[in-house]
């Protein structure tokens, strides 16, 4: 079995009852009710084929970010779209910014690009000089930032880079970093953007790219047909259309993060990396990040992420991405009782 690396792996325990998870990035409190009564309502759509490029849900999609037509793709969750860029630039360069998704990098070898790898927080010191750049902000696992000024700054240095800025977590973060005003300005910038973290529907797969009509134009031309399926679409429609009412208020959830934040950091032996996300890197005194794991796993039933295999992170880092404050104080619990 491929390890890819990815946080929310309850998918390895079978029928094993968790009593909260951790790891996983995507938001706290599940998928919108009225959400999940619409899909069950578009059932009998999957005899029908989908749109073979999203055609409706892309018109929805640019009315929703004031954009121009011509300037987005629908993708199987943000990781097709990572893939789609990649293959469009098959055999060209990539600058890398670590640690962050794993993805990037897998994309950019199977499309034999040539890999560049920074730290994440030197990114307004590098000097880019290929052809495509990976840069996730707020970056996962550990929520650092650039604001839109930055990037401006970034895309207006280095033209000749195409720089991919991952927006899946702008709405997990206090600050408003998204760049989407720069769409109109900028032409060598591709954002990409996540349905699934924000309302909770990662299994549906759908996310989507945005780029000015000259990218896209590139772009899909290496897009299969019929890439996301009905259902997903149906529910993308039902979401743009119902966004102010369905979008997750954050606010409570940040005061929670804090709150979490500031008792695991007063436990001995762990480190909270400060961040503004809801997610955070916490450093272990010890090299057991995978050794807390299992504990957590089979003494509490609470699942985290081990951070270890993040490019330039170790055994030192796990992530967490806060819960209610009764799923939260669980973990504080645990943690109390560990001992290494």
């Amino acid at each position: 079995m491929i390890d890819y690396g990815h946080g929310d792996d309850l998918y390895k325990y079978g029928d094993r009852v968790f009593k909260a998870n951790f790891s996983s990035n995507v938001w706290y409190q599940g998928a919108p009710k009225k959400l999940v009564k619409y899909i069950q309502q578009q059932l009998p759509h999957i005899e029908n084929y989908p749109a073979p490029s999203a055609e409706y849900l892309v018109k929805t999609i640019e009315k929703h970010h004031g954009i121009s037509s011509n300037s987005t793709i629908v993708t199987n969750g943000a990781t097709e779209a990572f893939y789609l860029v990649a293959n469009a630039f098959h055999s060209a360069s990539v600058t890398i910014c670590m640690p962050s998704f794993s993805e990037y990098e897998q994309a950019s070898k199977a499309n034999n690009l040539q890999i560049e790898f920074i730290h994440r927080n030197e990114v307004l010191q590098h000097e880019f000089t290929t052809t495509l750049a990976f840069i996730c902000n707020p970056n996962n696992p550990d929520g650092f930032e650039n604001t839109v000024e930055e990037i401006v700054q970034l895309s207006t240095k280095f033209p000749n880079t195409i720089f991919i800025i991952d927006e899946a977590y702008t709405e997990f973060t206090k600050n408003a970093i998204s760049c989407g005003s720069l769409l109109k300005s900028r032409t060598n910038i591709i954002l990409i953007k996540s349905l699934t973290k924000l309302f909770c529907i990662p299994g549906l797969r759908l996310g989507y790219l945005l780029a000015n009509p000259t990218l896209i134009a590139k772009l899909i031309k290496h897009k299969m047909p019929w890439n996301v399926n009905t259902i997903a679409l149906q529910a993308g429609e039902f979401l743009f259309q119902n966004y102010s009412e369905l979008a997750p208020d954050f606010k409570t959830c940040f005061q929670h993060t804090k709150a979490l934040q500031k008792a695991i950091h007063a436990l001995e032996g762990f480190e909270v990396i400060p961040t503004d996300t809801t997610y955070f890197l916490v450093k272990l005194s010890e090299p057991k990040a995978t050794a807390l794991k299992s504990y957590l796993v089979n003494e509490h039933q609470l699942l985290i992420r081990d951070a270890s295999n993040f490019r330039t992170l170790d055994a030192h880092y796990i992530r967490i991405a806060s819960q209610t404050p009764e799923k939260n104080q669980l973990l504080i619990n645990a943690l109390q009782q560990w001992n290494p």
